[in-house]
């Protein structure tokens, strides 16, 4: 199967989530003439779309701007990407000519930046909120998510999926899986992408809980490289003889099901 970098599912994740609380994002947005980008960015948002951030999302302290960096399992977070960001972050301020009170910096780390944290420079030191997370006590803010301690809630999947605590991890999987909640699909099958290292039973519980709208906003957003992850049966399941003429292939007329077979053999009839 191929795999996805964690940064690239990131972004499609964020988009996805912020998308549909009708909050503006943008993506790779680049800072003067050099090849240097934010990872995302929410601009210019009203107080009513700062409210629903704060209450639908893991973002709990977003301004009118807000600029996002992501710090993967093999990237983390050191003293000199932390002032290479702050360096991306002014560009950003001056072109825009914004004031630092009304912009946020937010860097959400796979793994836990702990010499940044112990070991920062004596002009950046971090204070802790709690629950995962820390606040710089600049009058521009550095904001630090650890994911690895957050709390396990629905606000959270979207950064919970990357931790690379195992036990974390497991716990926001299991916690997903147990929610009856369609909303969610997305979420597992952006998780199924990320991980395929899963056991097979966790994989079987993510593919159970697909939708056909889920797998085709996949397939939209990623490609068909999605299909790798179900079996020609499990393609099948639910598809009308309608949908079965127009996607028929030697491959999947071996795979048909008693039913599925009388089904078409009726429908060709007609």
């Amino acid at each position: 199967m191929h795999r996805y970098p964690p940064d690239s599912v990131f972004k499609w994740i964020m988009e996805f989530q912020l998308t549909r609380l009708g909050i503006p994002i943008q993506t790779e947005v680049e800072v003067s003439r050099l090849p240097r980008t934010i990872d995302v960015t929410l601009a210019r948002l009203s107080k009513t779309l700062q409210r629903r951030v704060r209450l639908k999302t893991g973002l709990r302290h977003v301004r009118l701007f807000n600029l996002i960096e992501f710090k993967s399992i093999n990237d983390p977070l050191t003293m000199s990407g932390l002032r290479l960001i702050l360096g991306r972050a002014n560009l950003y301020m001056g072109q825009n000519n914004l004031s630092s009170r009304n912009v946020t910096i937010t860097i959400v780390c796979a793994r836990t930046p702990r010499k940044v944290l112990r070991e920062s420079q004596v002009d950046i030191e971090f204070e802790s909120l709690g629950g995962g997370y820390y606040r710089s006590t600049d009058k521009l803010p550095v904001h630090i998510i650890a994911i690895n301690q957050l709390e396990v809630t629905p606000e959270n999947y979207p950064f919970l999926m990357f931790a690379s605590s195992k036990t974390k991890f497991m716990a926001f999987l299991r916690d997903a899986i147990g929610r009856d909640d369609s909303d969610d699909d997305p979420i597992l099958t952006y998780t199924y992408v990320l991980r395929p290292d899963l056991t097979q039973e966790i994989k079987m519980s993510i593919k159970n809980r697909l939708s056909k709208e889920a797998l085709a906003f996949m397939i939209e957003d990623i490609g068909d490289e999605i299909l790798d992850c179900f079996s020609t049966e499990q393609r099948l399941t639910g598809l009308s003889p309608e949908e079965l003429i127009s996607a028929l292939t030697p491959e999947l007329i071996n795979a048909l099901t008693p039913e599925q077979r009388r089904q078409l053999q009726q429908l060709l009839e007609q």
